[in-house]
C-alpha cells in the first residue's frame, strides 16, 4: 500500500534533461505510468549549446519539434574552425540550431507534462532505498509529497549521479569556463571552434554584439598560476585570433567537462543510469544532447523489458551496458583523432596529454570491394568467415534475442538489414545463387526491389557475400 504522501508509479525518472525526458516520453507512449522528478532551475550562468542534425531528427521523432519551436533558439548558417593549423569556414545550407539550454530543458519538461508524464518540479531526490519489489525515493517538493514508490528507477540526474558509484575518467581532467560577452556587432549566428596553445574555445555570436563562449582548460593551470576562472577566461579570449573588443556581460562559471564513466554501486544494482549519470562524452564531439536522447530511449525499452519480460533481465541490462560502452568508445576514438591532429601542429603539454598511444584494432577490415565486380549474373555464396550468433536487439518496445551476422569486416554484429531480420534474408542466400535471382527473391516478399539491390551491394562490398568461384584463401 502506498501512503498518502507517496506517489506510486511504474517508473520514476530522476532528472528532466534530454535523457530523462526522452526515457519518460518513450515509456508513456508504451503505456507505462511514469513520474519524473525535476530539480529547481540552476542559478548558474545560462549556457548555449549546438544541436546536431541527428539530435534534431530524434527530437522530431519523439514529437518534440513543437517544444523546440517554443524554446529560445537561434539558427546558425556559418561555422568556422581553426584547428591543426588550418582555418575552415563552412556555410550550411540547412541551419544548425543554437539553444539556450535552460529554456530548452524547460520546454522539454512542459512537453512531457502535456504528454501524460507526471512531473514533480521542483523536486530534490534523495538516495533510493530498495523496498520489496520496488524502490522508495525520498523527495523534497513543494507539494505535500515526501516520496515516490516505483517498480523501476531511471537515474538521469547528471554528473552528480543520484545513485552514486565509482567515477572513472575517460579523458584528462578538463575545466569548462563559460560566460557571455558584449562587444561590437559583427556577423551574428556564427559558431566558432579555435585551438590555442593551452586551451580551446567554442563560441557563438548573436545580434547586438552578444557572444557566448566556453573555454576548455587544464584546471591545474589555475592552481599553478593562482589565476581565477575569470582571469583565465579573459586571458584565453584575448589570445584568440578573433576580435574580442568589449567586456564580460556575465559572471564566468566553471564546471567539469571531462569525459567520464560511472560504475554503479552494488546496492543500486537494477537502477538504470542514463545520460551523464552513466557517462559523459568529450565536449569536442558536440554529441552530448544527441547521445542523451538516444540513451534515454534505449533505457526506456530496457525498463519496459524488465517489466514485461522479467526473465530477460540479464539480456536487457547487458544490451544497455554494451550500447553505452560502444557510444563512449566511438566518441573517444573520434576525439583522439582530432586531438592528435592539433598536437601534431602544436605539441604543447596541454595537447599531448590528450593523445593516447595508438592501438591497433583486433581485426584489420579490408577496404570495401569495388561494386563493379558485382553483376546480376554473379553467382554468390556466404563468406566462410560469416557466422550467425544470437544477440540482444531492440524488437519493438522490448529487448529480445535475434540472429545476427558476425564477420571481421563488421564493427559489431548486424541483426537487421533494411529493416528485415538478417536471418530471414540470409536463409535465401543459398550457395551459387545469382545476384539477380537473390534480388528478385528478396523483392518478392521481403524487401522493395531498390532496397534488395542495395542490401546485396552492401553485403558484397564488405566481403560478406562473395563470388562463388572465389577461393576461400582470398577471403581474409
Amino acid at each position: 500500500m502506498v501512503a498518502d504522501d507517496t506517489i506510486g508509479c511504474d517508473v520514476c525518472v530522476v532528472g528532466a534533461g534530454p535523457a530523462g525526458v526522452a526515457a519518460a516520453l518513450r515509456l508513456v507512449d508504451i503505456g507505462r505510468d511514469v513520474c519524473i522528478l525535476a530539480r529547481a532551475p540552476s542559478g548558474e550562468n545560462r549556457r548555449w549549446e549546438s544541436l546536431t542534425p541527428g539530435a534534431l531528427r530524434i527530437l522530431n521523432a519523439l514529437g518534440l519539434g513543437a517544444a523546440l519551436a517554443h524554446a529560445q533558439y537561434q539558427l546558425s548558417h556559418v561555422a568556422t574552425v581553426n584547428w591543426g593549423g588550418a582555418v575552415n569556414r563552412a556555410d550550411h545550407a540547412a541551419a544548425n540550431v543554437l539553444i539556450d539550454r535552460a529554456f530548452f530543458d524547460a520546454c522539454l519538461i512542459d512537453a512531457a507534462r502535456r504528454r501524460g508524464v507526471r512531473v514533480l518540479a521542483p523536486a530534490a531526490a534523495g538516495r533510493p532505498q530498495h523496498i520489496g519489489n520496488g524502490w522508495q525515493v525520498p523527495i523534497t517538493a513543494r507539494e505535500a509529497i515526501t516520496s515516490v514508490h516505483a517498480t523501476h528507477i531511471i537515474d538521469a540526474s547528471g554528473r552528480k549521479a543520484l545513485t552514486g558509484g565509482r567515477r572513472g575518467r575517460l579523458s584528462p581532467v578538463t575545466l569548462a569556463l563559460c560566460a557571455h560577452w558584449r562587444g561590437r556587432p559583427e556577423e551574428h549566428n556564427v559558431t566558432r571552434i579555435e585551438a590555442a596553445a593551452d586551451s580551446w574555445l567554442w563560441s557563438a555570436s548573436f545580434a547586438d554584439g552578444i557572444r557566448y563562449a566556453t573555454v576548455f582548460v587544464d584546471p591545474r593551470k589555475l592552481r599553478v598560476s593562482g589565476d581565477t576562472p575569470t582571469e583565465t577566461f579573459l586571458a584565453a579570449v584575448s589570445g584568440s585570433s578573433l576580435c574580442w573588443d568589449g567586456a564580460l556581460a556575465s559572471t564566468v562559471t566553471a564546471c567539469d567537462a571531462s569525459a567520464t564513466c560511472i560504475t554503479r554501486a552494488p546496492s543500486m544494482d537494477g537502477i538504470i543510469a542514463v545520460g551523464e549519470a552513466a557517462f559523459s562524452l568529450d565536449p569536442l564531439s558536440s554529441q552530448g544532447i544527441q547521445r542523451a536522447l538516444v540513451d534515454g530511449q534505449q533505457a526506456a525499452i530496457v525498463v519496459n523489458t524488465l517489466i514485461a519480460h522479467p526473465e530477460r533481465r540479464d539480456i536487457a541490462l547487458a544490451f544497455h551496458a554494451e550500447r553505452q560502452a560502444e557510444a563512449s568508445d566511438r566518441d573517444r576514438s573520434m576525439c583522439q583523432s582530432l586531438y592528435r591532429e592539433q598536437a601534431a601542429f602544436n605539441p604543447s603539454p596541454f595537447w599531448s596529454r590528450y593523445c593516447e598511444p595508438d592501438t591497433l584494432p583486433e581485426h584489420q577490415p579490408r577496404p570495401s570491394l569495388p561494386i563493379y565486380g558485382l553483376r546480376l549474373e554473379t553467382k554468390l555464396r556466404l563468406s566462410p568467415q560469416v557466422r550467425l550468433e544470437e544477440v540482444a536487439v531492440v524488437d519493438g518496445d522490448v529487448i529480445a534475442l535475434a540472429p545476427a551476422l558476425v564477420h571481421p569486416n563488421l564493427d559489431r554484429p548486424v541483426a537487421f538489414l533494411a529493416g528485415r531480420s538478417i536471418g530471414s534474408l540470409l536463409a535465401r542466400a543459398s550457395s551459387g545463387i545469382a545476384a539477380g535471382s537473390l534480388r528478385a527473391d528478396w523483392a518478392a516478399d521481403l524487401l522493395p526491389e531498390g532496397e534488395a539491390l542495395k542490401s546485396i551491394q552492401w553485403l558484397w562490398q564488405r566481403g560478406l557475400l562473395i563470388d562463388n568461384a572465389a577461393k576461400d584463401a582470398n577471403d581474409c
